[in-house]
């Protein structure tokens, strides 16, 4: 049974470890979007985060909770690229060493700014190797902390601290929450905040159309995986199947999956960068994508959503919503 204040509590505890560590993010709403949508939106501009997503969070979160031995020995992690930058940065504030294990076709940006922070980057196959074993390997043969992107305690108490400003900054009560989903931690840490003070609020996941994972998961009661599906807009996430732990606590707060195909995924990058003049990757508008291609359930809400990311080669940034940069 999942005892909502004591995870809270966490969540609290792990905001109090980072707070120096990361931005406390903007929160966006536009009368115009409302309007047109007839639903009231609040956004979280984690795309404005320090190395450009909310992965910071959980990643400074499990850091900070290591001890001083382990530091010593440096940490690994696996990622297409968000959770990645977020371990690189967090490790040089923190004081420790890290190794990303990421796949050789993860965007280039993404790939040079983990390098920047100073992580040593080890490239693999995304369609032929299997991350986790080579990042378990990695941790076994050198001793160094194996800190998985989503199924971590520590890293979903991190990517709650999101909700937590919201809850600390604004008195909307809201109907229903829509955050985007690979592994399932950022919904689960967000559930958990906003379940101890809100328990009729409706938690979505929101995924591309083709990665749908959490979304059939939900339906069947179990975990599903997605298999052979060609990789999409929204390489952050393409995780195959839910976490164990995510999915156990996403479960519990009784979290329903939404989806968005390509069109509605680069309307929300528009919308997002005329209303807010905001550059957001598709993994990081997903949320808003999967409002707009299901507008029935949202109508007369008033709805959160995190803008996950933002980290974008500006030329595949440009292609995606037809821009001629001349």
């Amino acid at each position: 049974m999942l005892e909502l204040k004591k995870e809270l509590e966490k969540i609290q505890d792990s905001f109090s470890r980072i707070s120096e560590i990361i931005y406390q993010t903007p929160i966006l709403s536009s009368i115009s979007i409302n309007r047109a949508l007839n639903v009231d939106i609040t956004f979280k501009a984690e795309c404005l985060q320090e190395t450009g997503s909310f992965k910071l969070r959980g990643a400074s979160s499990a850091i900070s909770a290591l001890s001083e031995e382990e530091k010593s020995r440096g940490v690994v992690a696996f990622s297409s690229g968000n959770h990645a930058q977020g371990i690189a940065y967090a490790s040089r504030e923190l004081g420790t060493t890290a190794k990303i294990v990421m796949p050789s076709d993860a965007p280039k940006v993404k790939i040079l700014k983990t390098q920047e922070y100073g992580a040593e980057v080890i490239f693999y196959d995304r369609d032929k190797d299997n991350r986790e074993e080579i990042g378990s390997n990695i941790a076994l043969e050198e001793g160094r902390k194996l800190i998985k992107p989503f199924d971590d305690l520590n890293v979903i108490y991190g990517q709650g601290t999101a909700a937590l400003e919201v809850m600390d900054e604004v008195e909307t009560e809201f109907d229903m929450s829509v955050v985007c989903c690979s592994g399932g931690g950022l919904a689960a840490g967000t559930g958990i905040v906003l379940k101890n003070s809100l328990r009729n609020c409706q938690l979505y996941t929101a995924e591309p159309k083709d990665w749908n994972d959490h979304e059939k998961s939900f339906i069947q009661k179990k975990i599903v995986s997605i298999k052979g599906e060609k990789h999409g807009i929204c390489d952050a996430l393409e995780n195959p199947q839910p976490g164990e732990i995510t999915f156990r606590i996403n479960s519990a707060l009784n979290t329903k999956g939404l989806s968005a195909n390509d069109k509605y995924i680069i309307e929300a990058m528009r919308i997002l960068y005329d209303e807010f003049d905001l550059i957001v990757e598709p993994s990081g508008a997903i949320g808003l994508a999967c409002i707009l291609q299901n507008k029935e359930i949202c109508q007369n809400k008033k709805v959160l959503t995190i803008l996950s990311g933002g980290n974008i080669d500006a030329n595949r940034y440009n292609e995606l919503l037809g821009i001629d940069d001349g």
